[in-house]
């Protein structure tokens, strides 16, 4: 394995960069090329418990869904009281449960991912591989304030639909930089707010398009394998006679026990490049706000000595380069 001083997005000059469209869609990619290793270790023991519960938990949600559904469909019950079913399903504590759940399963792949690049950022020891004990580090010390903040801006979005959809949609593409920024620079949930908004002022349109381009591709990728999964585990079920059973809702609740807990899975595949983008884009917006980056770059001059890899060379020999 390379040390980190010679790998790609090892130090904070690799990523605090003024970057196009097209270089931060490719950085995205290439981060995830330089440390897939490292990145899907702490993916796998972090995200992925609680991507099976959560997938638990909502097929257990659809499975009670399903069994009053079908109990409506046999008794040819009201319009009315299929409506009153669904209230039902929102009183129902799978209901609430599944919203929990689901925000701890998100926070953990953004901070997990978020932790690793504040890893890359500033590394603790640059010889050594990242570890998945640094990550978790990071999570922890973000997990509470990122979950009560994933709820807090679920309001100020709905609140922004309530005036005709259009700031809703401003706040929702803005507020897609805050964990990025909350974790990178450590501020509370309005100075979040506010720095989001600061950064794409001007920067909009290139925000949201970064996010209909990465959203968009995975989208697909996710609704195509989904759909040969749920095809191919209700093909497998169907030929089995799980659905000619007598109790036909525990047979469905078995097929949304397993799609749910695939979809989960996939969840893992599909969205980090989805979160590194973004990443890419904070960074590409405080180098052209701040210049951060660039005088980081001046503070080190005549700090360090530049690293020289070849040994038939010295710093003090001029030598054919």
């Amino acid at each position: 394995m390379l040390p980190r001083t010679t790998a790609r997005f090892s130090q904070e000059s690799d990523f605090r960069r003024q970057r196009d469209f097209g270089q931060k869609f490719s950085a995205a990619f290439e981060f995830i090329g330089a440390h897939w290793r490292g990145l899907g270790r702490a993916l796998l023991y972090i995200v992925l418990p609680a991507a099976i519960l959560q997938g638990i938990v909502m097929a257990l949600m659809q499975k009670e869904f399903i069994s009053k559904s079908l109990h409506v469909s046999d008794t040819g019950i009201s319009k009315l009281r299929q409506l009153a079913m669904f209230n039902e399903m929102y009183q129902s504590p799978f209901y609430w449960v599944n919203i929990a759940v689901s925000g701890i399963f998100i926070m953990l792949l953004v901070l997990t991912v978020y932790g690793y690049v504040k890893c890359c950022l500033r590394p603790v020891t640059s010889s050594e591989p990242i570890t998945v004990g640094q990550v978790w580090e990071e999570v922890k010390q973000e997990f509470l304030g990122s979950y009560l903040s994933y709820f807090g801006l679920m309001v100020l979005v709905l609140i922004g639909f309530v005036f005709l959809a259009i700031p809703g949609l401003y706040l929702m593409v803005a507020f897609s930089l805050f964990y990025i920024t909350k974790v990178v620079e450590g501020t509370g949930f309005s100075d979040t707010c506010r720095r989001c908004l600061q950064l794409v002022r001007g920067k909009w349109w290139s925000t949201c398009g970064l996010i209909v381009v990465m959203t968009m591709v995975p989208g697909i990728a996710l609704g195509i394998i989904g759909s040969m999964v749920s095809w191919l585990v209700y093909y497998l079920a169907d030929n089995f006679g799980l659905f000619h059973a007598t109790e036909a809702g525990s047979s469905m609740g078995l097929f949304a026990v397993i799609t749910s807990a695939l979809s989960g899975l996939l969840n893992l595949l599909i969205y980090p490049p989805l979160l590194l983008a973004l990443a890419f884009q904070y960074f590409n917006l405080v180098e052209r706000r701040d210049g951060v980056g660039l005088r980081h770059m001046v503070d080190q001059l005549g700090r360090t000595p530049v690293p020289v890899h070849s040994t038939n060379y010295r710093p003090d020999d001029e030598g054919e380069y």
